[in-house]
């Protein structure tokens, strides 16, 4: 079975490291849409030793775009609608206002 969820994907724009939250913003270029797509059998199943991610890692499970929009370009990143639509049925309605993490403190945490 394939599942699928829409993401907000965070372009950055050059190299960074051990980042406080405020400079990590200096860090992102833009964003762009990214389709999550798992295989739930693959992350399920015992064929795999139990490793999540593998049902995340097969070829063509996270397209992205079909653009970037500079950070500039949007007004509140904390805002933005994200939808999923399957076959003309609307299967994800979401705000980024819902994330648990704002965009600058994932990059400021990975860095």
């Amino acid at each position: 079975k394939v599942d699928w969820e829409a993401e907000l994907a965070i372009v950055i724009g050059k190299a960074c490291k051990s980042l406080n939250n405020h400079e990590a913003e200096d860090c992102i270029f833009g964003y762009t849409v990214a389709q999550d797509i798992s295989a739930r059998d693959w992350q399920k199943g015992g064929r795999n030793g139990g490793q999540f991610l593998l049902g995340k890692a097969m070829d063509t499970f996270c397209p992205l775009g079909p653009a970037v929009i500079t950070k500039e370009a949007i007004p509140d990143v904390n805002n933005l609608s994200v939808r999923t639509w399957v076959n003309g049925e609307l299967k994800q309605n979401g705000n980024t206002s819902e994330l648990i993490f704002k965009p600058r403190d994932i990059v400021a945490y990975i860095s």
